[in-house]
């Protein structure tokens, strides 16, 4: 067959990870019907390879593998080169690292090197980073392309066969579940003792390194309906792991923000990239632990969080960006190490003798890689080893703070991945709305409210979500966590404060998932809408990763709006999804969290608080956030709301009405009336927070 002569044709296509590859002499084709019938036409492998803009090991195996002459030639020669943004086409990651996982029997990661049959896209081989140079038993990318190229062209029996057997894996990840699951019994208990076993005693956290915060398992034990059966030593273990996870390196002390993940167990060392998902997840987490613990290092790495939110992420427009890049001036970290002498050049000498104290400035610092903040000692403590009053200590904190963010500004700059990804911002709008709640700054709610008016102004189109927004303009459908986060975020955003067009959004992007992405004979919703590309797998995401699953939390977002709009078909969907995840909540409860959750939400629904407010029910809806917050849901409506939840609508301005689960009680005037009905309820007896 004549070779096809290709040329790198990512300079066509926009967002910033493909811009980063446009120059290799690598001849990349972006994923589309056009390059996929070239590869069946010439009947060459795809190497399909999967990266995002911040990724560490996708510059290093850009920088190592891409851009050798050698390498290239051998890639233009025996395969079609297909580059794709994860955050772009987040279906075809999810397809593929799924595969990754049946292939090699643990899970992908990112850059995702999958090699494609072309005729049926099914992969073949999969792989992740591979370092140029072969070391130690290991191959080297250019043997590693041999390896491949020799398997694909002389054993097409071995590979159909391989081939086949992955097909009838995946039919069989994709039949329906038994939808007749048992759905009485709460799998809270089970899940806290799974969970249990996965706990790092010393510090902090689940599993060992590289550390992963887990904000989904954070939040999971911080849930106000976990809270009554947490043992003891959970609860100690939680406390723990914030404060470790809030106190070392993982977090950014100097400029705010979480890292992904740190090398190390002790959460000392980080990955250098920070990603919106992540910080947004924390901000939730950080302002439900400062509201349960009331520790102010809670609260401090939840306001560093935004801190770092409205200095690096937020667009001109009032949406955040999604990622900052791990690599700055060709090193990892380059922008956060600072040279130890500096420090001391620009500190004074009790400012100098506090951050030592805190962070162990002269043992952690080293020559080559400077130094990164990591906190041993609490500011309390430290302040009383330097017989300092505390406040005189927080004045020199902060002071040095801002000497540390003028250091880094002389560094070189991480990039920032300027793309605004839906979902992301989702997490964002939710944390920012929850810190509100907990009694954070009311910016952080004209924060929310700006990104979601965003979002129905730019992503909001004929009706439909767009998942992702760059250069002016939207890339891509929603996919389901997309239209899920959206609807618990207008949740969380409309019970800090009402407004209609937060409520208008809601329903409507309800009925659009429902219409898109909703399988209506099995239960659950798939990750992909009904009329997108078809890919070798249609998924139904049920398990949480480092994000909650998207069904879990559209389970819980369903019954909430089911109740809240008095609509039998969204509690009929919530259901469905239950039933549809029942045999894999049950199996392995604690990959399932986000749907152990909705399932008690079903079993036992949230009372249901609504006010009519007549301009001085502020103090009512205080009240109520202040006793039973996370344990009820609390919506104060202003007088002229122009879209008004059915069981309002007898409602005099000054009362409110109870409701649990489709039972409503009668309307109250009366404050002390109110909360004396709430304590009274079976679901808060032991939950009230005096």
């Amino acid at each position: 067959a004549v070779r096809p002569v290709l040329s790198n044709r990512l300079s066509e296509h926009s967002t910033p990870y493909l811009r980063l590859h446009q120059h290799h002499p690598v001849a990349w084709q972006p994923w589309s019907e056009e390059t996929l019938l070239l590869a069946k036409k010439h009947n060459k492998p795809i190497l399909l390879s999967i990266g995002y803009s911040s990724c560490h090991w996708c510059h290093v195996m850009s920088r190592d593998s891409f851009e050798d002459l050698a390498t290239a030639k051998f890639m233009n020669e025996n395969f079609i080169n297909i580059c794709v943004d994860r955050e772009e086409r987040p279906d075809l990651d999810d397809v593929y690292q799924i595969t990754h996982l049946l292939l090699r029997g643990y899970p992908g990661g990112w850059p995702l090197i999958k090699f494609l049959c072309p005729q049926t896209l099914m992969p073949f081989f999969a792989s992740t980073y591979t370092p140029q140079q072969a070391a130690e038993g290991e191959l080297g990318f250019p043997q590693l392309l041999e390896k491949v190229h020799h398997y694909y062209q002389q054993q097409p029996d071995n590979r159909r066969s391989l081939v086949a057997q992955l097909r009838s894996e995946i039919e069989r990840i994709s039949l329906p579940s038994n939808a007749n699951g048992a759905l009485t019994d709460s799998l809270l208990l089970p899940a806290l003792s799974a969970l249990s076993e996965y706990q790092d005693g010393v510090s902090g956290g689940f599993g060992s390194a590289p550390k992963f915060p887990q904000p989904v398992n954070l939040m999971f034990l911080l849930s106000p309906c976990t809270e009554p059966v947490l043992a003891d030593q959970q609860r100690r273990h939680l406390r723990h792991s914030l404060s470790m996870i809030a106190e070392r390196g993982i977090n950014d002390r100097i400029s705010g923000g979480f890292f992904r993940y740190t090398v190390d167990a002790g959460w000392t060392t980080p990955h250098f990239e920070k990603m919106l998902y992540d910080n947004g997840l924390l901000l939730e987490v950080y302002a439900m632990a400062y509201h349960s613990f009331g520790d102010s290092l809670y609260k401090s790495a939840s306001l560093g969080i935004v801190r770092w939110l409205r200095h690096f992420m937020l667009s001109s427009e009032g949406a955040f960006y999604s990622s900052m890049d791990a690599d700055a001036g060709q090193a990892e970290g380059g922008h956060y190490r600072l040279n130890i002498e500096d420090i001391r050049s620009s500190f004074s000498a009790e400012e100098f003798q506090l951050y030592d104290s805190m962070f162990a400035l002269e043992v952690g610092s080293s020559p080559q890689g400077g130094c990164h903040f990591s906190q041993v000692k609490s500011l309390s403590d430290s302040a009383a080893e330097l017989l300092l009053e505390r406040d005189d200590a927080l004045d020199l904190y902060l002071q040095g703070r801002t000497k540390l963010e003028l250091l880094r500004q002389a560094n070189p700059a991480a990039a920032i991945d300027e793309k605004i990804l839906l979902s992301w911002n989702a997490t964002v709008i939710k944390g920012l709305a929850v810190s509100a709640r907990c009694g954070g700054p009311v910016q952080h709610l004209s924060m929310a409210q700006s990104a979601v008016d965003f979002i129905a102004q730019n992503m909001w189109i004929n009706k439909r979500l767009f998942g992702c927004w760059y250069g002016g303009k939207v890339l891509r459908h929603a996919l389901l966590d997309d239209y899920a986060y959206l609807m618990d975020a207008l949740l969380e955003l409309l019970q800090a404060e009402w407004r209609d067009s937060d409520y208008r959004l809601l329903l409507a992007v309800t009925e659009s998932m429902l219409q898109y992405h909703q399988d209506s004979e099995c239960g659950g919703f798939y990750y992909t809408a009904n009329d997108a590309e078809k890919l070798i797998l249609r998924n139904k995401p049920f398990m949480d990763s480092v994000l909650p699953s998207a069904n879990g939390i559209a389970a819980r977002a369903l019954l909430r709006v089911g109740y809240l709009s008095a609509e039998p078909r969204y509690l009929l969907a919530a259901n469905g999804i239950l039933k549809a995840a029942a045999e894999a909540m049950q199996h392995s409860p604690a990959t399932h969290l986000s749907l152990v959750l909705a399932l008690e939400e079903m079993l036992n629904p949230l009372p249901l608080v609504m006010m009519v407010d007549n301009g001085e029910m502020e103090s009512w809806s205080n009240e109520v956030e202040s006793r039973f917050y996370g344990r009820v849901l609390s919506f104060r409506l202003p007088m002229g709301a122009d879209l008004c939840p059915p069981d309002l609508l007898d409602l005099e301005p000054g009362e409110a009405i109870v409701c649990v689960g489709e039972e409503c009680m009668s309307a109250q005037r009366d404050l002390a009336e109110l909360l004396k009905l709430l304590k009274g309820l079976p679901q808060l007896q032991s939950q009230v927070i005096a």
